[in-house]
Order: C-alpha cells, then sequence, then structure tokens
C-alpha cells in the first residue's frame, strides 16, 4: 500500500471572516478526510519552510537558487559553467500602486498572461544595461526573474508573498545577519531601478492600453546554492509545478514530476496542490472557490476513494498558513471511524 502526503498552501483563507469562502463550494471528500484524521495544530509557518522541514533541511534556505535550480530544464540560464557557487536573488516583477499614505506592493500573475515574454525580454535587457554593476539579470518566465549577484547581498530581503499587498515600506531591505550591513545600498538601487522602469516604453505602452506598469523589482531568497546536507529520499516521489520545491527535490536527488494524481495512490509520493495559493493572498473570494472545487474533483475524491477501498497505507495533509498551520494525519485505522462527522472547512477550528 501506498504513502502519500499532500502539502496544501492556501486552505486555511488568511483573513477571519463570518462568511467563509469555501461554504458554498462542495467539497465533501475532503470534509471526510478532515473529519476522520487526528490533527496536529501548528503555529504559523511559511509554505518554503514548510517544505524544507518534509525534505529534511536543517537551516535557512537560499531560496532564489534553490527556485532557479527548480526551474524547467534544471541548471538554466546564463553563466551556467560557474552557477555552482554564485550568489543569486530573486528579481521579480511587481507593480507599486498608492492607497492613502501607503505603497502597496502586488505580484503579476503568469497564468493569466499578465506580462508577456517579450515585455519581459526588452525590460530585463534595459536592467542589464543599466544595472551592469549589480550583477546579470534573467528572466526565466516572464513574472519570475533572478539576479546573478557579482558579489553576495549583506542584507536581509523578505520573500515576495510576505510583502504582497501590503505597505512596501514594511518590507524593504534590513540589516543582514552578524551585523552585517548593505541594506541602504539596495533600497537606493530598488529606487534608481524603479525610475527607470516608470520610464520604459513598455511600461509607457501598458499604461496607455490600460494594464497595470511593471515599475519595480522585488528582491529576495539571496544566497548560494551549496546544501551540504542532502537528506536521504530514496523511494519517495516528489509531484509539483512549484520551482522551489522542484529546487527543493533536486538537491535531494529526486527529478520531480507533473502532479499526477493516478501515479500518487501508486508510489510512496510528496505532491504539492499550490492551486490555492495566489488567490488566498489576494483575499480573491472566486478564483479560490474555483481552485477549491477543482482540487476536489482532481485530487481530495479519488484519494478519500482510495482512502476508503484500501489503497492508501496513510495519508498526511500539511497546510501551512500565516495565522496557524495543522497537519492531519490518517492511518490505517481511520478507515472504519464511520462515527466521526465530516469537517467542512469553515468548521475548521483556526478559522
Amino acid at each position: 500500500m501506498t504513502r502519500l502526503a499532500l502539502v496544501v498552501p492556501g486552505l486555511i483563507w488568511p483573513s477571519p471572516q463570518a462568511l467563509h469562502p469555501a461554504g458554498e463550494i462542495p467539497h465533501a471528500a475532503l470534509a471526510r478526510l478532515l473529519g476522520r484524521g487526528q490533527w496536529r495544530m501548528e503555529p504559523a509557518i511559511s509554505f518554503d519552510d514548510l517544505l524544507a522541514r518534509l525534505l529534511g533541511r536543517k537551516r535557512a534556505l537560499p531560496l532564489a537558487a534553490l527556485r532557479r535550480l527548480g526551474e524547467e530544464g534544471g541548471h538554466v540560464g546564463e553563466h551556467a559553467q560557474d552557477d555552482e557557487n554564485a550568489h543569486w536573488l530573486c528579481a521579480d516583477p511587481v507593480n507599486l500602486s498608492f492607497m492613502g499614505a501607503h505603497v502597496l506592493l502586488d505580484e503579476f500573475n503568469e497564468d493569466e498572461g499578465e506580462i508577456d515574454a517579450a515585455e519581459a525580454t526588452a525590460l530585463v535587457a534595459s536592467l542589464n544595461e543599466e544595472f551592469a554593476g549589480l550583477g546579470h539579470f534573467w528572466a526565466a518566465t516572464p513574472t519570475r526573474w533572478y539576479l546573478r549577484m557579482g558579489r553576495p547581498a549583506k542584507a536581509r530581503f523578505f520573500p515576495l508573498d510576505e510583502a504582497v499587498c501590503r505597505p512596501v515600506q514594511d518590507y524593504l531591505p534590513t540589516e543582514g545577519e552578524n551585523g552585517e550591513n548593505d541594506a541602504r545600498h539596495w533600497r537606493h538601487m530598488l529606487n534608481e531601478i524603479q525610475v527607470m522602469l516608470h520610464n520604459h516604453p513598455v511600461n509607457i505602452a501598458r499604461e496607455a492600453a490600460g494594464r497595470r506598469p511593471v515599475n519595480s523589482v522585488w528582491f529576495w531568497g539571496s544566497g548560494i546554492p551549496s546544501l551540504p546536507d542532502t537528506p536521504d529520499m530514496t523511494g519517495c516521489a516528489v509531484q509539483t509545478a512549484d520551482p522551489v520545491a522542484c529546487g527543493l527535490a533536486r538537491t535531494a536527488g529526486i527529478e520531480p514530476e507533473a502532479l499526477d494524481v493516478g501515479r500518487a495512490l501508486r508510489v510512496d509520493t510528496l505532491a504539492v496542490l499550490g492551486t490555492l495559493a495566489f488567490s488566498a493572498r489576494h483575499l480573491d473570494f472566486m478564483r479560490w472557490q474555483d481552485a477549491l472545487a477543482a482540487l476536489e474533483q482532481e485530487w481530495f475524491v479519488p484519494v478519500a476513494r482510495a482512502f476508503d477501498g484500501g489503497g492508501l497505507r496513510s495519508l498526511v495533509l500539511h497546510v501551512p498558513g500565516e495565522r496557524a498551520g495543522f497537519s492531519l494525519t490518517l492511518g490505517g485505522g481511520a478507515r472504519w471511524r464511520f462515527w466521526r462527522k465530516p469537517l467542512p472547512l469553515p468548521g475548521l477550528p483556526l478559522t
């Protein structure tokens, strides 16, 4: 029998409120699993930290290097011959907008094609022309950009998903570890980049067409990709479309696979179901509901059916969250707990 672990970022709605977005969406299979399992409530934890823990990592992760490693093709981009010891930053395109006295940061949705490949190529070319002293910019996709730094950064950077839809001034680079500090330099460079992007022909055309400009980048995830504490994940498949998860899997000697519930029910698997995360960050009810309905049919229904039929030895559901997190374990005995009532998402004790 197979062991299956599911990681579902965004399943916990991040904002407490009377009307839960799952209330109108049928999710009987998920509710049945939630009702029968053994719960363990956990402190707030980020998706990246949870994933690192599940894959045996014990230290802070160089997320930019890992995400770059997780891009399609693995070792990609220019300067591949000496990338192994390079220092990387994510330099993702973002939009800054005013709301009252605050400047809010927002990301772009690649699934909806908010930035096309030609626009990304032109913007990155200008960054390389104007800011060659920082290193080399490279776009893996229209919304995932990188900076291969000429020298390591000595500042603390905040992950993009922590800063999204929040006042940008609270998440600017700050003093790094051991008192090392070039945060002022990175703040200054952000200002210079914003000025260049504001006047760029791509953004002038975007605004004329009523589209949000790409008026800044967001630096985060600094570090080198060296990870000597490689865990032993022999015999476990990793299914994910998330590039950080792909990079982590590759450092553990596992080539990540595409999401496939049929295979996940035949081979011991860790599957990352990330389709709820974007809409949860943006408090987008309708998109979140659509994603939950799809997960119910594509994953939770066949998983619940396999568990009830004895095809799964165990199922563990890991859910990170910024307010709280939880894990849910279903062993063989849970199959016979018919008296336990289903637990719909609006009834979770942390929502």
